[in-house]
This record gives structure tokens, C-alpha cells and sequence, in this order.
């Protein structure tokens, strides 16, 4: 691996497409690297404008810290000239998540996406900003504040998030919650004060986009990467009939795809494998599809939906 510090060779993350990767694992649940370098070429490849190491997709908190540590060197190794690079930090104390900054920052990353610590989660306002703002102060890389409710169990205020917009602490927000309301207000808050916020519901990315969305986070992107792309090229060209098919399929993949199961993760790995990259295999606890639940995804198809032949 290249262990020259690339960071000033990295894009600074204003919006676009950026993928949450999923990171393969061999049988021993060690990172598969073949097949992790191939899906991060394939969404380059496909013209994303970034990718986004160790977040929920790439079952960050899930990995050892050997195994980490391994992945997001993999992903430094892969992402320079230009693209957005993003490493999860996603922890249960904020302790555990200076470390992982500290590691980021030895690589060479430009990029960390922060989550609210879970388990324990925060129950005051104080607790969130004290964690922020120590993941802020412990480094020079841009931080993203990542709202993901399913997984921290917490819902980051909409006052605290504009508090850190004031202060310069966050430079974008990935917002997943589902929460359209929310995300308006979200969107609201952060707009005076030059802070972008990215869509990380895939049903809601059409809606986003015409929203004002700085972006998309979508974890189906790393399935069929050049419709994410399409969509967000078309919402800034202002067609709303391609941005309409872009979602259309991007929903369909979803759907295929299981995304809205328990077992999302899996069925996301299972897709990208009938691709012929990885095995397809989450991490224990989890579990992979059922033969049943395989079938729909082995009859799924990459297109490109700029064709309008396709009928999506």
C-alpha cells in the first residue's frame, strides 16, 4: 500500500454522489481486499463524486480495529485524484472516537463523518455538543455530521445541529432519518450559515434533491452507481422527468434489494456478489439472505436508465 499522506490530493466535500461502501469479508470475516478495491473502483468508475469508508453499509462498528484500521487503508489506497474521501467515526464514547480520528488522520484522510456515540446514547443537549466539539477540536479534517436515528438511537436535535453550523464545527450533514420534516428544518438551519445537507434516504433523494439537498448518500449506489449519479446530474440540469426515472429505479432496487429489512446490509453484500465482487457474507450477528430471499436479487439486472428504452 501507498502510505504517503494523500489528503491534499483529495476533493473537499461540498455535496454530490457519495457511496457508502460496503466493506466484503472472506470466511474468516477479514477484510476482503480484492473485492473491496473492485467496488470502490466500480463507483469511481461510474463517476460518483466520492466514497464513504466505515459507515453503516461498511459495518464500521462492527469490524475489529485491526480490521478497521485495514479497511480504511484500503480505501485511502484506492480514493485520490480529486474524489471525496470519508471515514466513519462511529463509536460508543467519544474516547473510542478521538481514536479512530487519530487513525484517519495518520492515513490521510480529508473527511470524517461523525455519529452521536450509541449503547450509552446522549441524552442532553450538552453531551452531543461536548462530543462534537471534541471531534472537531482533534482535528483539521472536515467533519460531516451523520444523522442516522435507526442505528444510534438518537435523533440529533435540529437546534443542536444548527448550534454546530453557527460555530463551524460541522461542514455537511448526511441526514437518514426518513424524517422529510426534520430534514426541511435541518435544511433550514444550516442554509444561512453556508453548511449543506446530504440525502440519505434513498426514497426520498427526488424529493431531496428539489429540495435543496447538497447531495446523496445512497447505499444502493454501490449496486448500480451510475443511477445515483444520474439523478444527481439531473436535478442539477433541471430535468425533472430523468430525475423522476432515477428514482423510480433507484426505489426498485431498493425494493429488490431489501433495504427496508432488518437484514439490509446482507442483502446489499448479496447484490453487489451476483456482480461477481465478494462473497455476498455479512459479519456475525448478522446473517446472509435466504435462499428465498436471494431470488429476486439473482433476477436483477444493471441498466442504464438514461435509455429510455428500459421503460423504469
Amino acid at each position: 500500500m501507498n502510505n504517503k499522506n494523500t489528503k491534499g490530493r483529495r476533493a473537499r466535500a461540498t455535496g454530490g454522489v457519495i457511496v457508502p461502501v460496503i466493506t466484503p469479508v472472506d470466511e474468516n470475516e477479514h477484510v476482503d481486499e480484492k473485492a473491496f478495491r473492485a467496488v470502490i473502483r466500480r463507483c469511481l468508475d461510474a463517476g460518483v463524486d466520492g466514497i464513504f469508508a466505515g459507515g453503516s453499509a461498511g459495518m464500521g462498528p462492527l469490524l475489529t480495529d485491526d480490521q478497521w484500521r485495514r479497511a480504511m487503508e484500503i480505501a485511502a489506497d484506492e480514493v485520490v485524484d480529486g474524489h471525496v474521501l470519508m471515514g466513519g467515526v462511529i463509536a460508543t464514547s467519544t474516547a473510542r472516537a478521538l481514536r479512530q480520528i487519530r487513525i484517519l488522520d495518520r492515513i490521510g484522510f480529508a473527511t470524517m463523518v461523525v455519529t452521536p456515540t450509541f449503547y450509552l446514547a446522549p441524552s442532553r443537549e450538552s453531551e452531543l455538543l461536548a462530543h462534537f466539539e471534541a471531534c472537531r477540536q482533534a482535528t483539521d479534517m472536515q467533519m460531516v455530521t451523520y444523522n442516522i436515528p435507526g442505528c444510534t438511537g438518537i435523533s440529533i436535535p435540529v437546534e443542536t445541529i444548527g448550534q454546530m453550523a453557527v460555530e463551524g464545527w460541522t461542514d455537511l450533514v448526511k441526514e437518514s432519518s426518513g424524517d422529510r420534516d426534520y430534514f426541511a428544518r435541518v435544511l433550514a438551519a444550516c442554509r444561512p450559515h453556508g453548511v449543506g445537507v446530504m440525502q440519505g434516504n434513498e426514497p426520498d433523494i427526488e424529493w431531496g434533491l428539489t429540495q435543496g439537498a447538497a447531495g446523496i448518500v445512497p447505499v444502493c449506489a454501490n449496486y448500480e452507481p451510475q443511477t445515483y449519479v444520474c439523478a444527481f446530474e439531473a436535478a442539477q440540469r433541471q430535468n425533472p422527468e430523468l430525475l423522476a426515472r432515477a428514482q423510480r429505479r433507484a426505489s426498485a432496487i431498493r425494493d429488490v434489494l431489501g433495504v427496508s429489512r432488518r437484514n439490509w446490509i446482507a442483502g446489499i453484500m448479496y447484490g453487489v456478489s451476483t456482480l461477481g465482487i465478494g462473497s455476498g457474507k455479512p459479519i456475525l450477528p448478522l446473517q446472509g439472505l435466504t435462499p428465498a430471499e436471494k431470488a429476486p436479487v439473482d433476477e436483477l439486472e444493471v441498466i442504464d436508465i438514461r435509455s429510455s428504452a428500459n421503460g423504469v
